[in-house]
This record gives C-alpha cells, structure tokens and sequence, in this order.
C-alpha cells in the first residue's frame, strides 16, 4: 500500500477538525473554562474526545494546506464550539447577576472575595448562586448532556459545511438578552422585597428626620434579605432548569442553521 502526502493530510484533518470545535468548547464552557481547571486537563480531555468522536464523523474534503480556506475553516470550526460554551456560561452568569442584583439590595456590596471561577473579585452572594447552579447543573447532567449536544453539532452541521454570518452572531447577542431576563426572575422576589424595604425606610426619614434609618435600615435589610433568599433560593432549580432547556434548543437550532445557510445557493 502506497501512503501518499494527500491521505496523510486527510487522515489528519480527520482529526484536526473535530479538535478545533471540541476545543473551543473547552475553552468557555462552564466549569471548564474556569482558572482553577489546568490548560492541560482542558487539552487533554479534547483531545480524547476527538480520538473517540472522529471515527464516527462524517468525511470531510481534505483542504489544501495553510491556504486561506484552510484559516477560515480553522477560524469557524473554533467559533462554533466556543459560541456553544458561551450560550451555556451565559447562564451560569445570569446566577450571578440574580446574586448581585440581591446582594446590593441587601447592603452587601462590599462583601467581596475572590473569585475562582473567574480569578477577580466579585460580591460574595453573586458567588453563591453562581457556585449553587453549577452544582445545578452538574446534577442535571450537564456535562453528559453538553458532549451528547457536541456529537450532535457535528452531524447536524459537519465541518466544511457550515457558514457563519451576521445574523447567526446576531441571534448569540439576542440570547444574552434572554439570560439577563432570567437572572432578573432568579433575583425578583427578593429585590421586590427589599425595594419595599427601602421605600419603607424613605418614607420614615422624610417623616421623621431625627430618627437615623441609617443605623436601623441596615441590619433590617439584611434580616428582610434572608428572609426573602430562604422563601427564593427553592425556585432557583426550575428556574435554571428552564433556562438550561431554552439553552440546549437554541445551541440546536443555531447550529442546525448554520447549515442551512450554508446550503442555500
């Protein structure tokens, strides 16, 4: 058998392709895109998706090498998969904007610590609901369902058939949208509450200026906030459970119309 340099080059970019979305995937996807995870787990853990999923994916036309087809399919390939990572840590970081938004109703804005999912500081409660719905979404089975999605992706949209454009980027920032909403729902029973709360205290400084609300509005804020996170924290499942399901359609049907629109003449 005669090995010749074009079916060395197939039998590589029947790896390398598949590499380049998994990739970008691990890099943004939740939990592993975080500091605290090593590169080398990241690359490793790529790499032994590939060596399992390539077999099975559809051929791809070898493309010749480092011409400029060849850049833009790298530059595609990793976009999907980084663009499916973002879609899920999006909601991941509407919990924590749900936690903020509680956080600073409750007079806790200064209660910062760092941060390990994203090596900064952030307020302690955001880091609260964001840690509680990773673990949310590692007990729905998130990751299983992530790597099924990616398998999916490739037959759905197999590289060299896909085409990016702007309204596909379009519908990822209308998405990002709809994450702030459901952080908004995560966050509105008790920033009702203490919006109450604080509309009570304006009333009674205007009443009565000598009495320092200041002193008094303080720790009932802060009783009045856990109060609300212990009647709110028990909707926080369903939901990230909605949010999560509204995710896994629109990495689906985004990634379906990505080869659609490569298919149209």
């Amino acid at each position: 058998m005669t090995v010749t340099d074009a079916m060395l080059a197939g039998w590589l970019q029947m790896y390398f392709w598949p590499f380049l979305r998994i990739g970008g995937l691990m890099m943004t996807a939740p939990l592993l895109n975080a500091p605290a995870v090593s590169p080398r787990i990241r690359l490793m853990l790529a790499l032994a998706l590939t060596l399992v999923m390539a077999p099975l994916l559809p051929a791809m036309a070898p493309l010749a090498l480092f011409s400029a087809p060849w850049w833009l399919q790298i530059g595609r390939e990793f976009i999907i998969g980084a663009a499916m990572g973002f879609v899920l840590q999006l909601v991941m970081e509407s919990a924590m904007l749900a936690g903020e938004m509680v956080s600073y109703g409750m007079g806790l804005g200064f209660a910062q610590l760092a941060d390990p999912l994203h090596g900064a500081s952030a307020p302690m409660l955001g880091q609260f609901y964001q840690i509680t719905a990773l673990l949310l979404f590692l007990s729905f089975g998130g990751l299983l369902r992530l790597v099924q999605l990616l398998v999916d992706s490739f037959h759905a949209a197999p590289p060299g058939g896909v085409s990016l454009d702007a309204a596909s980027l379009r519908a990822l920032a209308d998405f990002g949208g709809l994450c702030f909403a459901g952080g908004l729902r995560i966050a509105l029973p008790a920033v009702i509450a203490l919006l109450l709360v604080n509309l009570g205290f304006g009333v009674m400084n205007r009443s009565a200026p000598a009495l320092n609300a200041l002193s008094i509005g303080f720790p009932l804020s802060l009783i009045v906030g856990m109060i609300a996170l212990h009647f709110a924290l028990p909707q926080l499942p369903q939901v990230l459970s909605d949010l999560l399901d509204q995710s896994w359609d629109f990495i689906g049907n985004w990634v379906g119309g990505l080869s659609t629109m490569a298919a149209k003449p």
